[in-house]
């Protein structure tokens, strides 16, 4: 039996089928598109993953960043402590003075302002300070002043002078000593410590002594208290005027008399020498309210202010045992 060739099998098949149509361009076309499309639904479909993935992974950085951000804003408000609060300014100075702050000592002068903290030590000068709107501190030559806060100082030696302008006057100022501590009630006073010893003596008004144990004691205007650990010594009906006031009005800050009355100028230099005010006629006392200064008294004493202002008004102005007289008066 014969087998047919296998190959001359093959060829006769591809013979009898012919030759296969190819497709046409608009089926290539159809195909093409078709396969575009099958892969486009194939992104679409991991896309979403692919941008939820990225959004978790930048939502993480946020999250991160802020509690970073945070991190560094509570270190770093910690980090800073709140500077020390302002307490005082000098008004006026004269002589020297420095200041010992935190960081360092510098030297004083007008204008500057004066933080917690911070000590005043005067040599042979004085200094004038403001507090708040009208309490006016003075500090006399070797002393040592500590400024604990807006309404307490520590007297560590030496003197100075309050005014608190007036009563109920704020601050209340509360002033720290050997012997406890000065409050006064609408005043004008002294305080001076030497060693252990605190004197404190009143021209107006009153002033607390709040001492470690008992009640406060209450010092009126013409006493003076002087303490030495439980040694208490008093003087009463000393006068408002004289050398152991003199030292602070010459350091008071001046007044500005321009366009002033004369009656204001006469009342402020009363106060500050503890004077009484005394005219010669009740129509002079009425005339100087209408009378109006001009000018300048900067740079005078008492005595040249006086002469200045009866030159320019011509009203006669005459100190004289703690008188201030006005146009005349008793000799």
């Amino acid at each position: 039996m014969t087998h047919p060739d296998p190959e001359t099998s093959i060829e006769r098949l591809i013979k009898l089928a012919g030759e296969r149509d190819l497709p046409s361009p608009e089926g290539m076309e159809r195909a093409r598109q078709a396969a575009h499309e099958s892969w486009n639904r194939m992104l679409e479909e991991r896309a979403p993953a692919a941008r939820r993935s990225r959004v978790k992974t930048m939502l993480g950085f946020a999250i991160a960043a802020g509690f970073a951000a945070l991190a560094v804003f509570t270190w770093t408000q910690r980090a800073a402590p709140p500077a020390p609060e302002f307490v005082a300014r000098i008004a006026t100075l004269t002589g020297g003075a420095s200041l010992r702050e935190e960081h360092g000592e510098i030297i004083a002068r007008v204008a500057l302002p004066i933080r917690a903290g911070t000590t005043l030590s005067t040599s042979e000068g004085r200094v004038a300070l403001t507090f708040g709107d009208s309490l006016s501190l003075r500090i006399d030559r070797q002393t040592r002043l500590r400024f604990d806060g807006r309404h307490q100082v520590t007297l560590l030696e030496g003197a100075l002078y309050v005014d608190s302008g007036g009563i109920n006057a704020v601050p209340a100022l509360r002033i720290e000593t050997p012997a406890g501590v000065v409050r006064h009630v609408g005043t004008q006073f002294q305080v001076q410590v030497s060693g252990n010893t605190t004197r404190v003596r009143v021209r107006e008004g009153r002033v607390l002594l709040e001492r470690a144990s008992g009640a406060p004691t209450d010092i009126a205007a013409g006493d003076e208290l002087r303490v030495a650990g439980s040694d208490l010594r008093w003087q009463h009906g000393l006068p408002s005027f004289g050398a152991d006031w003199e030292w602070s009005a010459l350091i008071a800050p001046p007044l500005e008399i321009e366009n002033r009355p004369l009656a204001e100028f006469l009342a402020w230099t009363a106060r500050e020498h503890g004077w009484q005010v005394q005219y010669s006629n009740e129509s002079l006392q009425h005339r100087t309210l209408d009378i109006r200064l001009h000018g300048s008294l900067d740079q005078l004493d008492s005595a040249a202010m006086l002469e200045r202002v009866a030159l320019v008004t011509g009203v006669n102005l005459e100190a004289r045992e703690g008188v201030l007289w006005v146009g005349g008066g008793a000799r």
